[in-house]
C-alpha cells in the first residue's frame, strides 16, 4: 500500500493518518518506531538555524507529532553557514528551507525538484536531491511550453507524482499582510517575486478627494488665538488710557 497523496492524507481524520504512518513504518522495517531485527529506536534528526520563540513552538509541535508514532526527533541547531554546508553535502535528514519565486510561473517552483538541479551532485537548487525519471521528463517537456491545456495537464501529472513520492513535507503556507490606503493599487504582498514596486500605482483623484475629506481647513484655532490676544492686550490698553487721562487732567 502506498503512502497516498498529502491531499488525501489531509482529508482523513487524524487517527487514520497516524494509523497509516505506523503501517508505513512497519513496511519500512520499523514497526512501532523500532528496528524489526535489532529493536533500536528510530531517531530522526532535524537541522535548523531558527532560534526565535516561533521556531521553538514549531519544533515542539513536531516533537508531539513524532511521539504519536514513537519516532524520536533530535533537533540539531547550527549557524547558517554550517547549515548550508551540510545541505550542500547532503548530510541532513529533515530541515526547513524556503523559496521566493522570481517570476509567477509554475516552472519556478517545479524546477526545485528537477533531478539535474540536485544540490549534492549538481550544486543546484534541488536541496532535497529528489530524482524521478518520469518527473524530469515531464519537466523538460513542460518548462518551455506556452500556457495551454496541454501544459496544465503535464503540470497536474507532475504534481500527482510529487504527492505520491512526497520529497517535501508541505506543512504550512505563510501569508503576508499589508496596511495601505484605498488609493494605492496593486499593493497586495506576495512571495512570488520581489520586484512588485513597478506594478503599484496611485489613484491621484481618489487620493485628493480623500485628503480633502480627511483634512478640511480648521480655522477656529485662529479665532481662539485672536480672542486670547485681545483678552491679554485689552487690560494693558485700558490701563494705559487711564494713565493718559489722569495725566491730562492734572
Amino acid at each position: 500500500m502506498g503512502a497516498g497523496s498529502p491531499r488525501t492524507a489531509r482529508s482523513r481524520p487524524a487517527f487514520l493518518v497516524i494509523a497509516l504512518a505506523r503501517q508505513l513504518l512497519a513496511e519500512a522495517g520499523w514497526p512501532d518506531g523500532r528496528h524489526a531485527r535489532t529493536g533500536e529506536p528510530l531517531v530522526v534528526h532535524l537541522d535548523t538555524t531558527a532560534t526565535g520563540v516561533g521556531a521553538k513552538t514549531r519544533i515542539d509541535w513536531l516533537n508531539k507529532q513524532f511521539q504519536k508514532i514513537n519516532v524520536q526527533l533530535v533537533v540539531r541547531s547550527t549557524d547558517y553557514n554550517r547549515f548550508q554546508e551540510k545541505v550542500r553535502k547532503g548530510a541532513v535528514q529533515l530541515f526547513y528551507l524556503g523559496w521566493n519565486a522570481d517570476y509567477p510561473d509554475p516552472e519556478n517552483f517545479l524546477f526545485l525538484l528537477y533531478g539535474p538541479q540536485g544540490k549534492v551532485r549538481h550544486n543546484g537548487e534541488n536541496a532535497a536531491n529528489y530524482a524521478n525519471p518520469e518527473y524530469d521528463r515531464l519537466f523538460e517537456q513542460m518548462r518551455a511550453m506556452e500556457n495551454s491545456p496541454e501544459r496544465q495537464a503535464l503540470i497536474s501529472r507532475m504534481i500527482a507524482i510529487l504527492q505520491e513520492d512526497t520529497p517535501w513535507v508541505w506543512g504550512f503556507h505563510p501569508k503576508d499582510y499589508s496596511l495601505h490606503h484605498a488609493w494605492l493599487q496593486n499593493r497586495k504582498p506576495s512571495k512570488v517575486g520581489n520586484n512588485t514596486l513597478k506594478y503599484q500605482r496611485v489613484d491621484a483623484p481618489l487620493r485628493q478627494s480623500l485628503r480633502d475629506r480627511w483634512n478640511p481647513p480648521i480655522v477656529w484655532p485662529l479665532g481662539l488665538l485672536a480672542a486670547l490676544l485681545v483678552m491679554v492686550a485689552l487690560p494693558a490698553i485700558l490701563s494705559h488710557r487711564r494713565r493718559e487721562a489722569a495725566t491730562a487732567q492734572r
